[in-house]
């Protein structure tokens, strides 16, 4: 099944879990915790710690690492340990191998942008793999100092590109930071099921995509490339 896309110009990616996999990155920090949380005494094994963050996506938690820490310890103490023990390893993240022959079809019929919560640096990264010339506009959070869902990062997004909601389609891997809050403004709507918000269902209407993928691979097909 395809995608409804008459008169779509633009396409909007969420970065992490839907062109990036995180899960190498993800699985390091989570190790770090492990051992953080091992030397006060608490067993709680990486891939635990990977299913109660699932867990906690899943309940749509605002903070799902205090989430994953609480399903193992209350004490504040230990969860601040855990939490200021060791870095995220963001240099483990990768696209997908299927991003950049995506992004290279697609940018044959649309124009292509980026709206993401991400630290400072996203169109280095972009540029590191590759993929920075498939985009026209990148709007990130650690850039513009707004986050998704707020409706703002979309708008601005929107405002760069000099376009129309109803001509646009957001693409993203959750329902809370991509779905809801680009349908509220009247983007279309695609999820990939990667990353822990796959363990996501959706709430009401508002949260329901216009069209769900499994891989990039089934988003090329959803898309008509």
């Amino acid at each position: 099944m395809e995608l409804e896309l008459g008169g779509v110009r633009w396409l909007f990616f969420d970065l992490g879990y839907t062109l990036i996999n995180e899960a190498a990155a993800a699985m390091g920090r989570l190790r770090q915790v492990s051992d953080a949380l091992r030397q006060r005494g608490i067993d709680a094994s990486p891939h635990a710690l990977r299913d109660a963050l699932d867990a906690a996506a899943a309940r749509f938690d605002a903070n799902p690492f205090r989430s994953l820490l609480l399903a193992f310890t209350d004490d504040e103490d230990v969860i601040e340990f855990a939490r200021s023990s060791g870095r995220y390893p963001k240099e483990l993240e990768a696209p997908y191998p299927q991003a950049r022959e995506l992004l290279a079809r697609l940018s044959g019929r649309y124009r292509l942008g980026v709206i993401a919560n991400q630290p400072p640096g996203t169109p280095e990264r972009l540029e590191r793999y590759g993929l920075a010339d498939y985009f026209q506009v990148c709007v990130s959070s650690g850039e513009v100092g707004v986050s998704k869902p707020d409706a703002a990062i979309f708008r601005l997004a929107l405002e760069r590109a000099g376009c129309a909601p109803q001509d646009a389609v957001m693409i993203g891997d959750r329902l809370d930071n991509d779905i809801r809050p680009a349908k509220a403004l009247g983007f279309g709507t695609a999820r990939v099921l990667q990353g822990p918000g796959r363990t996501q269902h959706p709430r009401d209407d508002a949260e329901t995509p216009d069209g769900t993928a499994a891989d990039l691979g089934e988003l090329a097909a959803l898309l008509g490339v």
